[in-house]
């Protein structure tokens, strides 16, 4: 591999990419200085491999699991997570800086599949308790088949727009419901649920479509699971508020949410593309019924993706005026548009046909289109009549690209330049702190000469500072970095030279010093204290799925609100994470950033299994850490779990003391009856209460004064009025004065 020494050549000019009518785009300019705003170092999305989830413990002779926690999150870069052990009463409780979650969000997540947890958990914890509210609920109330499409908006779509007066929770309801309900119409493609919300903790759905050979054999081809939820599901297309929307008011060209408007004067592209026909023009809905397989080589052209080309054809005109909307309803209700506008209601008007879509973008040479998913991604330009000809720019526009890449509904960019470019190079740039150390999260600007230095690509580095760029051959390219700590170069809106006119097969690395210091966790290993008496035990199991990358969306209308929005980005590399058992006191000076002392310590570890004795002489902590990061998090999966001896010896006390304790029911899954043992350190009102899924209390099993000490109660899975219940999904609460707990249950008949 060629390795070549980064230039210091300065290139002093300014980034300027202000739109004009001429131009095909209607992106907003692309912002190239010191533009962090809001939340820093948060968290990503996933691309949906089953994660690695541990089972619990099984419990050891002579011990009972008195509490557990399951860990299914993103770690977000300078916070920690794990488990406190307290002297004081013997107990355990949460240490985290995470966030709060309100009760209905944890029910929320217990509803939602499992899949979806970490980033429903990392969205909930970054809302405010009434937001939280807001869209916990209606997670909470959906039904099957909606569960899995709703809460999947909910956890990928930014924490700004889900915060702000734009948001309509509602329209999420109606998205998932306008799906199923348009899968009933359409004769070539099939929404598969596979499981539901009480059968299954993994369940999700999918399409599968119809296509046709040459001689008119047809079969099924079914789409991945992130392609259905990211590019059929999500109601926003790129750059727009995904809200309702009046089509008769013109579009602002400066903040595009002038034509924002409850409903009904305010209408929902999937519903309104599908649906509506202003006069002289086809309506969707109809082009489509006759319509029988999604793709055919049959050369008849009688499948969905030639129908919904023609409607394209049909409904707009290749020409602009001064207003240059986002939003598909009102480009559909303007009838016109160049390539920007194109772009966008060709994936809007796909998407309300449950046809993968999605936009692709070269920013430096002024164009965009789309790709149709036919098991694997198909380049499609419907004003032009361009289906699978990716090579159509360069061999027949003569268009000789830097990158192409593809703009996913969060606003992530992913690189898609080998489709498009016979010729190609790699540019591998790492990004290190003033020690050598990688920066994560940092933001670099990619650029070529194209009548000017101009941007042309968009990235972050992950937990190792790097990034590989994948670029066309015979190209000139520059770059400029932003980070937390300083940029580089200094100078704002300055580029340096990386490398002229690549060739293809050229393989190319760049290194970047910032002058600033990353984080460091100080801790150094000591033995673990002896425990005299087999009394408490904590137990942590832990794995990396995913790093997930965090950084600022470049294209979001939302941002108008005065905070640009974050993405988070699951990859598919398994990242790594510190782990760490340690007195209260030195976790204390760990989280100050002073050298403490730990033991059963894992330092950038991909998994770990650690138990610990506990001396009741002190307080504990057993945590996860990533304060050594600066902007990225890493998704992980396992349990920490905390035991008590069976005969309740106590270090000191020749009685056990008493704790708050909630025990998982026994036997789960039952038919008909279960068993629920709980603790309370002293007598107190208590009372135990059943809830179904949707948080609706089902009977009370206990509302009275009791004594300290153990306490079992046996549910036989009736409601209050003596009527059995079905199968499903139950919550069971524990409530005593400032103490609560929540458990999970399942009947099976």
């Amino acid at each position: 591999m060629k390795k070549v020494v980064l230039s210091l050549i300065i290139v002093a000019l300014a980034l300027s990419m202000a739109y004009a009518d001429p131009r095909g785009l209607t992106t907003k300019p692309l912002l190239t200085g010191n533009e962090y705003v809001g939340e820093r170092a948060q968290t990503g999305t996933p691309q949906f491999d089953e994660p690695n989830v541990m089972e619990y413990p099984i419990e050891r002779e002579g011990w009972e699991l008195t509490d557990s926690m399951r860990v299914d999150l993103y770690l977000r870069a300078g916070t920690d997570h794990g488990l406190k052990y307290r002297n004081s009463d013997n107990s355990v409780i949460t240490v985290s800086q995470l966030g709060e979650l309100e009760d209905i969000s944890i029910q929320a997540i217990e509803k939602a599949p499992n899949w979806l947890a970490a980033p429903l958990r990392n969205v909930f914890s970054l809302m405010s308790s009434m937001n939280q509210q807001r869209w916990a609920q209606i997670i909470v109330d959906a039904e099957d088949p909606y569960i899995d499409e709703i809460a999947f908006c909910v956890a990928h779509t930014s924490i700004v727009y889900l915060e702000s007066e734009y948001s309509y929770p509602e329209l999420f309801v109606e998205n998932a419901e306008l799906i199923y309900s348009t899968d009933e119409d359409l004769s070539y493609v099939d929404v598969v649920d596979y499981g539901t919300s009480t059968t299954d903790d993994n369940y999700y759905s999918t399409t599968q479509y119809l296509k046709a050979d040459p001689e008119g054999d047809t079969w099924t081809i079914e789409v991945p699971r992130d392609v259905y939820y990211w590019y059929i599901v999500h109601p926003k297309i790129t750059d727009d508020i995904p809200t309702y929307i009046d089509p008769a008011l013109a579009e602002s060209n400066t903040t595009h949410i002038n034509n924002i408007a409850d409903p009904p004067d305010g209408v929902f592209w999937r519903d309104f593309l599908y649906h509506n026909a202003d006069d002289g023009y086809p309506r969707l809905s109809e082009a489509l019924s006759e319509i029988g397989v999604m793709i055919a080589n049959d050369g008849f052209q009688t499948d969905a993706i030639h129908a919904i080309q023609q409607w394209i054809q049909d409904v707009m005109d290749f020409t602009s005026d001064n207003e240059r909307p986002h939003q598909p309803v009102r480009i559909y209700r303007k009838h016109i548009g160049r390539c920007g506008e194109h772009a966008d209601i060709t994936a809007a008007a796909a998407r309300a046909a449950l046809v993968p879509c999605t936009s692709i973008l070269s920013m430096s040479t002024d164009h965009t289109w789309n790709e149709y998913w036919d098991e694997d991604w198909r380049q499609w330009e419907p004003v032009n009549g361009y289906i699978d000809d990716p090579l159509v720019y360069e061999n027949g526009w003569g268009k000789v690209f830097g990158t192409v890449f593809e703009i996913r509904s969060d606003g992530f960019l992913t690189s898609v330049t080998d489709r498009y470019s016979e010729g190609l190079s790699s540019i591998l740039l790492t990004v290190v702190d003033s020690n050598g150390n990688p920066i994560d999260g940092a933001r670099i600007i990619l650029a070529i000469n194209e009548n000017g230095i101009t941007a042309d690509m968009v990235a972050f580095t992950d937990e190792n500072g790097q990034h590989e760029f994948i670029v066309g051959e015979g190209r000139t390219y520059y770059a400029m970095v932003q980070t937390d700590l300083g940029d580089y170069p200094e100078e704002e809106g300055e580029y340096a030279l990386l490398q002229e006119d690549t060739v293809d097969g050229g393989e190319y690395e760049f290194q970047v010093e910032i002058d600033g210091d990353m984080p460091v966790t100080m801790s150094y290993s000591t033995e673990p204290p002896t425990d005299p008496a087999d009394d408490y035990s904590m137990k942590i199991v832990f794995e990396t799925t995913h790093q997930v990358l965090s950084g600022v969306v470049t294209w979001d209308d939302i941002d108008e609100v005065g905070t640009r929005p974050l993405f988070w980005k699951e990859l598919e590399d398994q990242g790594t994470i510190n782990c760490f058992t340690a007195s209260s006191d030195n976790f204390l000076y760990y989280q100050l950033g002073i050298t403490f002392e730990a033991f059963y310590d894992f330092i950038d570890a991909t998994q770990g299994e650690a138990a610990f004795s506990v001396p009741a002489t002190n307080d504990w902590v057993m945590f996860l850490g990533n304060r050594h990061r600066l902007n990225n998090a890493q998704a992980i999966s396992g349990y920490m779990t905390f035991y008590t001896y069976d005969t309740g010896v106590d270090d000191d006390p020749t009685e056990a003391v008493p704790v708050f304790a909630l025990a998982q029911n026994h036997p789960n899954p039952f038919n008909p009856e279960t068993n629920i043992v709980f603790s309370i350190p002293k007598d107190s009102d208590v009372q135990l209460d059943v809830f179904n899924i949707r948080g609706q209390k089902v009977c009370t099993l206990i509302d009275e004064k009791m004594n300290a000490g153990d306490h079992q109660v046996t549910w036989q899975g009736k409601d209050s009025e003596g009527k059995q219940l079905g199968s499903g999904v139950y919550l069971y609460k524990l409530s005593t004065p400032g103490m609560t707990d929540v458990k999970k249950m399942l009947m099976l008949k």
